[in-house]
């Protein structure tokens, strides 16, 4: 009566077997502090761990059970997504691609999708080796390092001071901060090979410090000169120091592991250092946001007036530049890393005992998985 009843019932059959067998390659066991090698281990935090040598699919399915990356992922990737949408709404009513004077706002809005991004993805696919976590994170450092460009190039463009307007600061603002954008991919990328953990951490830290601080200073003294009764930093204000507040405390967090150094194990799934670090810095980059769409639309007369427009070959030659040389420094690094790893497996003996030594030679002994 029905003669496609058993064939029906053998291809049901097969899926069934096919999802369970999917299950089972994608199962994920996580590992306590002792299990994983020594270059994985992070402060404060006891079991969570993933394994170091996952397949693509373990990978993803970690991101839907608890690990210490979890969180790390999903409030990263939520951000690009909310970002990504802010960019796409913003060019429905603001011509961000046909207008030179929105070119800066452009760069930025794909600046502030992609570093997110960039983040998850580190965080995804960090345990698929330990040369795949060195080189998900010299392209996670790069995004950063291109944030940091955009930033520099929007606050030249909507929020320098007058008082400094055709100076010779503002003559080598932004040649310094592509100089920085490529000195923070180089040095936070190179912080993954030095074995000190606190000169390791310093090095990370003053890889972004330093561009932060250069791309804020004119901010600054437009904030402290400008008079908030007549100009539009009166509105915007709150926003810039809102970001920077989000920034000071997203920072502390980050270089001092703080809570789970002083409570290890209590928060290794949710609520460590590594968490806080992405939350205040997406609140950061939000708060950024809200202020400078204030000011260039607020100040856009002012600066026509002083003839303090953004060239077009900042957006259209200048950072295309910028980011081809700092793939190229991070496929230089890549390859570096590669010819290293391979040479230290050649030359040292194939014990597993021993092979936590060998890696820890090769990179930081403590939290190399950081950002």
């Amino acid at each position: 009566m029905f003669p496609n009843v058993g064939y029906v019932t053998g291809r049901l059959r097969e899926a069934r077997n096919v999802t369970g067998r999917l299950r089972e390659v994608g199962r994920i066991h996580v590992k306590r502090v002792e299990e994983v090698s020594e270059p994985l281990r992070e402060p404060g935090i006891i079991t969570g761990y993933r394994h170091e040598n996952c397949s693509v699919i373990q990978a993803v399915a970690s991101l839907f059970n608890a690990t210490n990356e979890t969180v790390n992922f999903w409030t990263h990737f939520v951000a690009s997504v909310y970002f990504a949408w802010l960019l796409v709404s913003l060019s429905t009513i603001m011509p961000l691609f046909e207008d030179p004077y929105l070119f800066p706002l452009t760069c930025y809005m794909i600046a502030a999708c992609c570093y997110p991004l960039m983040s998850c993805l580190a965080h995804a696919f960090s345990c698929l080796s330990l040369t795949a976590t060195h080189i998900c994170f010299f392209i996670d450092y790069l995004a950063i390092a291109m944030y940091s460009w955009a930033v520099a190039y929007l606050y030249y463009s909507y929020c320098f001071p007058p008082n400094l307007m055709n100076s010779w600061f503002s003559q080598i603002y932004l040649p310094v901060a592509a100089v920085n954008a490529v000195l923070a991919t180089l040095c936070a990328s190179l912080s993954r090979f030095i074995i000190h953990p606190g000169f390791q951490k310093t090095l990370r830290v003053a890889a972004f410090v330093e561009p932060f601080v250069w791309d804020s200073f004119p901010l600054v003294v437009w904030l402290y000169t400008c008079d908030t009764s007549t100009e539009s930093c009166g509105e915007s204000r709150i926003y810039h120091l809102n970001q920077f507040f989000c920034v000071i405390t997203a920072s502390f967090f980050y270089g001092s592991h703080i809570p789970e150094r002083l409570a290890p194990g209590c928060f290794d799934y949710v609520g460590h250092s590594h968490n806080i670090l992405h939350i205040f810095s997406i609140m950061g980059t939000n708060e950024q946001m809200r202020a400078v769409l204030i000011d260039l639309k607020n100040r856009r007369e002012g600066l026509e007036k002083e003839n303090w427009l953004p060239t077009p070959m900042w957006a259209l030659q200048a950072t295309p530049s910028l980011l081809m040389c700092n793939i190229f420094l991070v496929l230089l690094l890549t390859y570096y890393l590669s010819k290293h790893m391979r040479s230290v497996h050649q030359t040292c003996p194939q014990n597993s005992s021993r092979q936590p030594l060998v890696t820890a030679t090769i990179v930081p002994s403590s939290h190399t998985k950081d950002q």
